[in-house]
């Protein structure tokens, strides 16, 4: 049962988050996993459905040098996946970090979230760090909080969930993990639970659904180490509503994943697409009111050609927006001779901004960037469907950085634009961008609203 249930959970959907400015400091992306190690990770995951003793293994005593490591870890409130169904939706509140010599951090949260007849909860926090220590190594932690938590029309309830995942990978090679989920005043219809949940604890909801609780799993193949883990687990024993027989619902869905660094003189590569980002800033300081929906980041090593996707069927910011499915993709390549190309693209469908005062059918961002032997070309492209902005028309061929200024609302921009070269190929584009000149929404003078975002980056080889 369980094989099915990570079946669902553990797709590689969604990659490294914060690919551009943060703190108005350029991140350093130094994540260099290549080919070689995403098809390791393909194989440790299918290892995990099989169920094949995975413990912390150590590496070989004895080392020439220390052990660095890169490392890639997500953190959400809840996921919900079909197996060969386009229903799905990803992480809500999702932080995410990558990198390998420096340590980051990110967090997110979000007021509510609910996902049809399957789940509905309050308040999500999230956090994940990744800090690198050159004594003590390289320690991935995700911590979540979801309150309020109803799955299956109340079948399941719990006040409050909380999980804490560790993994360290040492400078020795050796690596280990911790986790630990506290799920407060936890409710099954029909079953009598423990009072303390034990470690991956499971139940069955007879001809309803398979229920794990304090669920995580650790393991190594090669220089890949990996954990995974949640709060709670759901796996349908049977269709209900509009969700087949093996869709499955996490609360608290963990990944982290260290690997051996693999040092490369070819180019580096980062970028990020994006639904919708709400931001709200006052001073010296940036509130951030909702974090990037449908995020998928470029990994540094390349994609090797596949296209990674992270979608979600509708976002919600309480009185400012609501949209419906959300599907970000990202599809790069490298090579040895310092050729590179990045792909990033967001669709946003069912735009209702401000009841209305801006409002489309759906939004389509592409960027694209190409480095080859030397030299840089690049796109930007916008495809609209219905752009209405204070009951006005946007043409589908609108021209880049178009400006409107709407009273009582601010300014509102359409197909910005930018490119970029200093010391990094940079490229993006923002299919609608607001700026308020008007509180509106519990938002402040100067809060910024984007729509359908995609940025690529491109860091050439370093000469000699």
């Amino acid at each position: 049962m369980l094989r099915k249930i990570f079946a669902k959970a553990l797709g590689i959907s969604s990659s490294p988050a914060d690919s551009g400015v943060r703190g108005g400091k350029t991140t350093e992306f130094l994540w260099e996993w290549g080919p070689s190690t995403v098809r390791k990770l393909v194989f440790f995951l299918a290892f995990a459905l099989a169920g094949v003793g995975l413990v912390a293994v150590p590496a070989p005593s004895a080392q020439a040098a220390p052990i660095a490591w890169s490392y890639f870890g997500t953190t959400g409130g809840t996921l919900v996946r079909v197996l060969d169904s386009t229903v799905q939706s990803d992480m809500t509140a999702q932080s995410v970090v990558f990198g390998g010599s420096k340590s980051s951090s990110s967090k997110n949260s979000t007021a509510a979230a609910e996902v049809g007849a399957l789940a509905s909860v309050g308040a999500i926090e999230t956090t994940t760090s990744g800090n690198v220590s050159s004594l003590t190594g390289t320690t991935l932690r995700s911590w979540a909080r979801t309150a309020h938590v109803s799955l299956l029309d109340g079948l399941i309830t719990a006040d409050a969930v909380e999980t804490t995942i560790t993994t360290t990978g040492r400078p020795d090679g050796s690596a280990t993990s911790t986790a630990n989920s506290r799920l407060a005043n936890i409710k099954i219809a029909g079953i009598e639970l423990p009072l303390n949940i034990p470690k991956n604890y499971q139940v069955t909801i007879p001809g309803i659904a398979t229920v794990t609780m304090n669920y995580s799993l650790h393991g190594r193949i090669d220089e890949l180490v990996g954990t995974i883990g949640w709060a709670l687990g759901v796996h349908l024993l049977k269709a209900r509503a509009d969700y087949p027989a093996g869709a499955a619902v996490l609360i608290n869905p963990v990944n982290q994943y260290l690997a051996e660094s693999d040092p490369s003189n070819t180019a580096t590569l980062a970028g990020n697409a994006y639904g919708t980002r709400v931001r709200a800033d006052v001073g010296d300081e940036v509130k951030v009111v909702s974090d990037p929906t449908a995020h998928v980041g470029t990994p540094i090593g390349s994609s090797n050609g596949r296209t990674i996707t992270n979608s979600t069927l509708s976002s919600r910011v309480s009185g400012l927006l609501t949209t419906g499915i959300i599907q970000s993709t990202t599809t790069s390549t490298k090579d040895a001779f310092g050729n590179a190309e990045i792909i990033n693209t967001n669709r946003t469908a069912g735009l209702n901004v401000l009841n209305g005062l801006i409002k489309a059918d759906a939004v389509k961002v592409t960027a694209t960037s190409r480095l080859v032997s030397g030299t840089w070309t690049h796109s930007e492209k916008l495809e609209l469907v219905n752009l209405v902005v204070a009951g006005q028309s946007i043409p589908i061929d609108v021209g880049p950085n178009t400006v409107i200024n709407v009273a009582d609302l601010g300014t509102v921009s359409i197909n910005v634009q930018q490119a970029s070269f200093n010391g990094l190929y940079r490229t993006g584009i923002i299919g609608v961008r607001i700026v308020l000149d008007t509180a509106r929404a519990g938002l402040p003078v100067g809060a910024v609203v984007e729509l359908g975002v995609a940025n690529t980056y491109i860091a050439p080889p370093v000469a000699g």
